[in-house]
């Protein structure tokens, strides 16, 4: 019997950068859900405050639910407002990032709880603030705005040149970080905690909350979500979803485009 579901975002409940909301029938059929007493974890790569405002679209501050954003680095009980874990990436290692990215002319931003804040503004930067709805601060003095906990360092530029430089950057950072570097989108390379990940979360979580995988069913995209697919009762996948994501899942939906998410939750 499925006491919980496990939700990716992009990709899954809805479009990829469509904003921070789901469609209305979407939202209704996760309400529908949480009315049978279902559990909602929303479970995505997303900053805070681009998972925040959904988690208030499906009212979990009255249903109960939680919220593990950053790809595994912060979780926060929805209706106790109060975060229950989070993997944060020291101020040492903040400033090695921001100083290596400044050398090399990049883009580059850590997150913070009511901000994001950026030495430039990049394309990449600037779909997350309008994707996210999260305020962006431009500064060339670090330190200034660095007051809480850092979930996230993310570096940004065009294509080409991350490409060209994701290696040695990744090399060059992990080794004299505590960190992990993902190459997140085409132009935003994300740095998140070693020890950080949505399935580690995701578990650390339901240990928690004493309820095992196989009452779990999650859905999900991308790479990052297909060991939490593996790891559940029921996973889920979408005809866009990438092919780890395909051979792990007990069942595949139609595509984020055609709502397909909403046929699974029927089904719950």
């Amino acid at each position: 019997m499925v006491r919980t579901i496990v939700c990716d975002l992009d990709g899954s409940l809805m479009n990829p950068s469509s904003g921070i909301y789901v469609n209305e029938a979407v939202k209704e059929a996760l309400i529908e859900v949480e009315k049978k007493n279902v559990l909602v974890i929303l479970n995505s790569a997303r900053c805070f405050q681009g998972v925040y405002p959904l988690s208030k679209q499906i009212l979990m501050q009255d249903f109960g639910g939680y919220v593990i954003s950053c790809n595994g680095a912060h979780c926060f009980d929805v209706k106790m407002k109060k975060t229950i874990f989070e993997y944060v990436i020291s101020n040492n290692d903040v400033s090695f990032i921001w100083q290596y990215a400044q050398k090399h002319n990049l883009g580059v931003g850590y997150s913070q709880p009511d901000y994001f804040v950026a030495n430039k503004m990049t394309y990449g930067f600037e779909l997350d603030m309008h994707n996210c709805d999260v305020d962006y601060i431009l500064t060339n003095h670090m330190e200034k705005y660095l007051k809480n906990s850092v979930w996230k360092v993310s570096i940004s530029d065009t294509k080409s040149r991350i490409d060209s430089i994701y290696d040695e950057m990744k090399s060059r950072i992990e080794s004299n970080c505590n960190v992990k570097v993902v190459h997140s989108t085409d132009t935003m390379i994300d740095i998140i905690h070693k020890d950080c990940e949505k399935l580690n979360s995701v578990n650390r979580l339901l240990k928690n909350l004493e309820i095992s995988w196989k009452d779990v069913s999650s859905i999900g995209d991308g790479l990052s979500d297909a060991p939490v697919l593996e790891a559940s009762g029921l996973g889920v996948t979408l005809e866009n979803g990438c092919e780890a994501c395909k051979k792990v899942a007990n069942k595949i939906v139609p595509s984020c485009y055609e709502d397909g998410c909403i046929e699974w939750l029927k089904e719950l």
